[in-house]
């Protein structure tokens, strides 16, 4: 074996092995209207003295923040309703009113509640995974009981939910659409069956309302009935469903952009390699109405009405 030293690689060779530190980008801030706990941290009383015996003065400090969240806290409220009795007369005793509650005789507080519909509707967390949340805490509800709660809290919200039906009819512009939905277990029909989730969403711009609707049809019927006395420009797809409401007066429809498009990327597929054709021109154009949407995107309405007469106007005349 060769007893001369192993070979070293240059200073060169040497930075060209280290990995590149990649530069991280601006942290923000936390959001400054989240309480602040603050945590001193100050020097051992034995650094506080200098090596030459005076006593050492703060001159300034460092600041860091850090975020804490502090886990789920479970409690139990008892309602306690004090009885009274007269000791001189026999009258009947008298025991003081309880709070109404959201769901009577029932576990569920309004927190709990809320906490459900949120996790489950806002979070996407299903029932029999908030059930193992809880269960972390000691408590067994089952999912069949959650799911009561829901139902049953659906039916306390139907009021606001028929006020936002009220503002969302109001506006003069509504979009709808429906969406394939499999349920299983549902009574009286196969479990491969296909159900419809319609979608409605329009109001003021600033509060916008957007309400689901559960049916086991996708027939004209069911829009009729959802958009009942709506007047005013109604954004759908080209699904056939929609053709007896779009004919009533007092509605003008619209189509979607990005449903026609489809159908033009559908068409430029199946044209010959390296040949430019009619489907090409058309999403041409079509991307570049998009492009001046992306402009006006935060005008307003005047400015956004403007533009599109002057520079949207043309190519859609071009299009047709």
């Amino acid at each position: 074996l060769s007893e001369e030293p192993a070979a070293t690689p240059s200073d060169a060779e040497a930075e060209e092995i280290v990995a590149p530190v990649k530069c991280r980008g601006k942290r923000k801030p936390l959001p400054a209207n989240l309480p602040r706990v603050e945590v001193i941290h100050d020097l051992p009383d034995h650094e506080l003295t200098c090596a030459c015996g005076a006593c050492k003065q703060v001159i300034g400090e460092e600041t860091s923040e850090q975020l804490e969240i502090i886990p789920m806290q479970v409690r139990v409220i008892r309602h306690i309703r004090k009885t009274y009795a007269c000791k001189v007369c026999e009258a009947a005793p008298v025991t003081a009113d309880k709070p109404a509650q959201l769901i009577e005789k029932s576990l569920a507080s309004p927190s709990v509640l809320a906490m459900l519909l949120t996790t489950k509707y806002a979070d996407g967390i299903p029932l029999y995974r908030f059930e193992k949340m809880l269960s972390r805490h000691g408590i067994d509800i089952p999912r069949q009981t959650l799911a009561r709660w829901v139902i049953q809290s659906g039916e306390l919200l139907q009021p606001l939910l028929n006020l936002m039906r009220d503002k969302l009819l109001e506006y003069p512009v509504l979009h709808c659409d429906e969406t394939r939905l499999q349920v299983l277990h549902e009574p009286g029909r196969d479990p491969c069956a296909q159900s419809w989730m319609w979608v409605q969403s329009g109001g003021p711009p600033n509060r916008p309302v957007i309400l689901f609707d559960y049916t086991a049809s996708r027939a004209q019927e069911v829009p009729l009935r959802l958009l009942d006395g709506y007047r005013g420009y109604l954004m759908t797809d080209d699904y056939a469903g929609y053709n007896a409401v779009a004919a009533q007066e007092g509605i003008e429809r619209l189509a979607c952009w990005a449903h026609a498009r489809r159908k033009f990327v559908d068409a430029q597929k199946v044209q010959p390699k390296g040949k430019t054709g009619r489907a090409d021109m058309a999403l041409n154009l079509i991307n570049k109405l998009y492009g001046i949407e992306r402009d006006l995107k935060d005008t307003d309405d005047s400015e956004r009405l403007a533009a599109r007469q002057q520079r949207s106007q043309p190519l859609l005349d071009q299009l047709k």
